[in-house]
């Protein structure tokens, strides 16, 4: 196969027509060396590289050693340092008949790769040796003025997919990971000062909230909490010496110190960035020659008022509330994001920028960003960021995974490619002849998408989209593209499971949505006869995604979620419940106090459309933000009731919890009430369990009016407190039986 290859990451290419190429391979024989220190393991890896492809593209291999009368060399040097070669950076240059590839950090080795890539053709389009394509040559040759010099547009440059599980994809593309740069990552302050080993006895180690010592984050202002830290790294710097960075970031959620100390600097630097840049700086003075980084993320995202970051701290700045349909510089969500890195440009010398692209609640979801991404990444370079950390799926697959990743890799390393090229390039090479068929989808999602203010969130669901882009009639017109490309694909197993795991997320959000809609159209169940059954169609699709799914790389279906084999226990649990009528939806509904928009589900018909909610409660619950559920279900004359059921989820970490009291009253007249259940909840420990749980109520009588009251907790538990949020309650269903 003849592959139509542009060059990429290439920032300096002078070819001079006219004069005769030097000639490396003829025939599979080759009178060329490579002279390198081979006593160094990161040049011992790059000639390797180079001898490898050569030898499979060519079926020769260069020998190794030094030049001697009547050979040619290509001479392989690792080089320090500088502004010349800033880190990674590295030159192929062709110096009369010789090549001299050069390289700082490890340049060298990318360099490496550049020459597969640019000499011989070859591309590695994913993770693994079946996504290599290596072009079969006979004649390898280079431009006598070959120069090529490239040097990163990022310093930190990672793309967190499944590539990064194949360390030669890394090194092809030159991409890092956390765990080779950083000696501690992210939220550490339970790190530096474990509350398991010291809140007991020093509780004025962390920090004052809501009026009292809790164990969320450090009191920054306490000096002996500043010599542990100190201590903690000295330490930690000793037990690594070769880690690049060290964070000093707090931990995943808000709770800063309030002390009096804490808050004169908060007051004066807007927020408790304050008091965070203040003691991260004094710590990284005590290691001038040091790197350390800082989260700029919830209550510390913005820059602070007057203090400056220290020239050896980087701020890692989150863009995590933006959403997604648009790029960076024009989405309009993104305009706190874009306020917050003009502020800590202003403020610290090197800035850093967390990046999100896949949606983690449903990480198979069909999530279109192409498009994007180049802009997006031109944007934050033109602002001065040094790093990037784009967040996909991490080690499962995502929508997409492997053209988002290919991107990326790319671009963070040279913005100025074109995001369309090395799209259409991916298009033709990974897919082949199923590449026209996967390009049209990719235009197509992109093309249904809603107006300008509609949100494509990272923390969405495919249930949001149903009446635009993932509406049945565009899912119709998805799945006939994405046929047509496995016809295309027929007879080449590669290719087939490689359109199959695009196909996979059309199967989740079909099913996804087939729970939403339960025994109506497009949903679960149908009637047969009178009876409901699932439909043939639903039982086939679970069971064959779930197999393909394990087959093709899905780990798990959303950030912290279940694997393919509990999504298949899920569905054996809603078939084996099957469908329940429910008289309350033959009752008028009143309702006293309104649901929380946020989640509007399927309307109050969502309480007894006979479709229960499953473990996510942003689709099939309704929920109260504080208020209580005061519901009244009125009959036009009396139905016989045998019992009264109803789920509330307990989700804590959504701040969901059961209701503090739950009441149901009866009557016959609608005049006279008699109360037939009271639960009233004790005390609410310390439980992240995921779970619904379960009301009661045995009436057996004829019954006009019934009225449900749950009341909310009035305040969060401690171990679950946040300023700004109250108590939710969710119901999934009133069933009236």
């Amino acid at each position: 196969m003849v592959w139509k290859f542009m060059l990429c990451l290439l920032s300096i290419v002078t070819i001079v027509q006219g004069k005769e190429r030097i000639t490396l391979v003829e025939n599979g024989r080759t009178d060329y060396v490579i002279q390198a220190n081979m006593q160094d393991p990161l040049l011992q890896k790059a000639v390797e590289v180079i001898n490898a492809f050569t030898a499979e593209s060519t079926g020769a291999k260069f020998a190794i050693g030094t030049k001697l009368e009547g050979t040619h060399a290509i001479f392989l040097e690792k080089v320090p340092i500088s502004n010349a070669f800033p880190e990674d950076s590295y030159s192929l240059q062709a110096v009369g008949n010789s090549i001299y590839i050069k390289g700082s950090g490890k340049g060298v080795l990318f360099a490496a790769y550049r020459y597969v890539r640019d000499i011989i053709g070859g591309r590695k389009w994913y993770a693994g040796k079946e996504n290599i394509d290596i072009p079969k040559l006979t004649h390898l040759a280079v431009d006598p003025d070959l120069k090529i010099y490239a040097k990163p547009d990022f310093k930190f440059r990672e793309v967190y997919f499944p590539i990064e599980l194949d360390q030669e994809y890394m090194d092809w593309y030159g991409l890092h990971n956390l765990e080779e740069r950083w000696g501690d990552w992210g939220h550490n302050f339970s790190k530096i000062l474990p509350p398991s080993v010291y809140f007991k006895d020093h509780p004025e180690y962390y920090s004052l909230y809501d009026g009292k010592r809790q164990p969320i984050q450090l009191c920054l202002s306490n000096e002996e909490v500043f010599k542990h830290t100190v201590a903690y790294f000295k330490q930690r710097i000793l037990e690594n010496p070769a880690a690049i960075y060290w964070s000093i970031a707090a931990n995943d959620d808000i709770g800063s110190c309030t002390c009096d100390r804490c808050q004169a600097i908060d007051k004066k630097e807007g927020g408790p960035q304050g008091s965070l840049i203040r003691f991260v700086n004094r710590v990284a003075a005590q290691f001038p020659d040091k790197k350390f980084t800082t989260l700029a993320y919830l209550e510390s995202a913005n820059a602070p008022a007057q203090l400056r970051v220290a020239d050896n701290v980087t701020v890692i700045l989150s863009n995590i509330d933006a959403f997604r349909k648009n790029d960076m510089e024009s989405e309009p969500s993104a305009a706190t994001f874009r306020r917050q890195l003009r502020a800590w440009k202003a403020k610290a010398k090197h800035v850093f920028v967390w990046d999100y692209l896949t949606q983690f609640t449903n990480y198979l979801a069909p999530f279109p960003i192409q498009g994007t991404m180049q802009s997006s990444l031109q944007y934050l370079k033109s602002q001065g960021v040094e790093g990037v950390f784009l967040q996909g799926g991490g080690g499962t697959y995502s929508d997409m995974a492997e053209l988002n990743a290919y991107i990326l890799a790319n671009l963070a390393w040279n913005t100025g490619l074109s995001e369309k090229q090395l799209t259409d390039e991916f298009m033709e090479g990974y897919y082949g002849k199923a590449g026209p068929f996967i390009k049209t989808y990719l235009d197509q999602r992109r093309n249904h998408l809603p107006g300008a203010s509609s949100a494509l969130s990272i923390y969405g669901n495919p249930i949001d989209n149903r009446k635009d882009f993932l509406s049945p009639e565009a899912m119709d017109q998805y799945s006939t593209l994405l046929e047509k490309a496995e016809i295309a694909s027929e007879g080449n197993p590669i290719l087939q499971s490689r359109v199959r795991r695009i196909g996979l997320g059309l199967d989740y959000t079909y099913l996804q949505q087939a729970r939403f809609y339960g025994p109506h159209q497009h949903g679960i169940f149908e009637q047969e006869e009178g009876r409901w059954k699932v439909r043939p169609n639903v039982s086939r699709k679970v069971k064959q995604f779930v197999e393909d799914a394990k087959r093709l790389g899905v780990v798990e279906l959303a950030e912290g979620g279940v694997s393919p084999d509990g999504y298949a226990k899920e569905w054996a649990e809603i078939f084996n419940a099957g469908v329940r009528a429910n008289k309350a939806s033959d009752a008028a509904i009143r309702l006293k106090y309104p649901f929380d928009p946020s989640f509007p589900a399927n309307g109050l018909k969502t309480l007894t459309d006979s479709v229960p909610g499953y473990m996510d409660y942003s689709y099939n619950w309704l929920l109260w933000n504080g208020d209580p559920m005061d519901i009244t279900f009125d009959f036009k004359q009396e139905r016989q009731i045998d019992t009264i059921e109803l789920n509330f989820l307990k989700d804590a970490r959504h701040w969901i919890f059961p209701p503090k009291e739950i009441r149901i009253s009866v009557s016959k007249n609608g005049t006279d009430f008699q109360e037939i259940l009271f639960h009233k909840l004790e005390s609410v420990e310390e439980d992240y369990a995921l779970e619904k749980v379960r009301y009661r109520a045995f009436i057996n009588d004829r019954i006009k009016v019934v009225k449900v009251y749950a009341e909310p907790l009035p305040k969060l538990p401690e171990w679950r407190y946040h300023p700004k949020r109250k108590a939710l309650i969710a119901c999934d269903e009133i069933w009236l039986n």
